[in-house]
């Protein structure tokens, strides 16, 4: 038995003539009749009942007939899928990103994304930096957006620039800085720092003392946050002030000003990286992730 032979018995089974039958095959008749003849003998019983005016199904050809449809209606589905994951126009996605630093640009790119590709599922998962990198470099995902440090550190990753942020000061609306549209860091140095514990995310915590020691001071550190929204917020009730790339003004309130650090405009980098493994799909991302960073920045 093969697919040629259900092929040929479906059809004949829907026609219930061979002329027909055979001309929609494309085979002659003595072969669509030899075909039929050699699968009642692989499955051990008629399947149909021919005279000189028609061609009717035995009870057992319907039982066959509807189960065989069914199977072979399930194989062209396989089919479909199997072509359809190959293509990259199915499958599944993981993507992580950094919440905060993407706020504005992620939505646009799952929305098109869906309309581009509808079979493609892509799961989504927030992170903080540090278990996103982690994440990534135990491939448990896809595809990342992140800041671009330590990408170097994860062998066959590919990665590609999405925007630059100018790194910010944060400091309360009453603050004698407040009023400032940039500012040099140096005039920061007596200043009380809220930073991140570094205990929660070194990488936040060593970025402001980078920045910091690059002008040859380390920051007076009066407070360490856990989340980058709680150094918002100790900068609102006047515990210090922060440093904070550009995008973090959407997380901010009216009473919260974001000044410019000059010399470390576009300082911030987001890329997104990804696993270069046999996903497919990720072409398809990629695509769609190219336009949308052309339309928003």
């Amino acid at each position: 038995m093969n697919l040629y032979q259900l092929d040929y018995f479906l059809t004949l089974a829907e026609t219930l003539n061979y002329t027909k039958a055979s001309q929609k095959l494309h085979i002659t008749q003595p072969n669509l009749s030899k075909t039929i003849v050699n699968l009642e003998r692989s499955v051990g019983s008629q399947l149909l009942i021919r005279n000189k005016r028609d061609v009717h199904l035995t009870p057992a050809g319907k039982v066959f007939y509807e189960e065989i449809k069914k199977t072979m209606e399930a194989y062209e589905n396989a089919l479909t899928k199997t072509r359809e994951m190959e293509s990259g126009t199915s499958g599944v996605i993981s993507l992580g990103f950094l919440g905060t630093a993407v706020i504005r640009l992620l939505p646009n790119i799952i929305n098109t994304f869906y309309k581009s590709y509808p079979k493609i599922q892509i799961t989504l998962t927030d992170y903080t930096y540090s278990p996103l990198i982690q994440a990534l470099a135990d491939n448990q995902l896809d595809v990342a957006i992140l800041p671009d440090d330590e990408l170097h550190t994860i062998p066959d990753l590919g990665h590609k620039h999405l925007f630059s942020d100018d790194m910010c000061v944060a400091v309360h609306h009453k603050h004698k800085f407040a009023e400032r549209t940039q500012i040099n860091l140096v005039e920061l140095k007596d200043e009380p720092f809220v930073n991140m514990d570094p205990e929660i995310s070194i990488r936040d915590f060593n970025l402001v003392n980078k920045i910091c020691m690059e002008q040859d001071f380390l920051p007076n550190t009066v407070y360490e946050s856990n989340t980058l929204m709680n150094m918002l917020m100790m900068v609102e009730c006047q515990i210090g002030v922060t440093i904070l790339a550009s995008h973090m003004q959407h997380f901010a309130t009216e009473n919260v000003r974001f000044i410019k650090l000059k010399g470390y405009e576009r300082y911030f980098k987001v890329v997104c990286a990804w696993r270069k493994d046999n996903n497919p799909s990720i072409l398809k991302l990629l695509e769609v992730i190219d336009r949308s960073i052309g339309t928003n920045y």
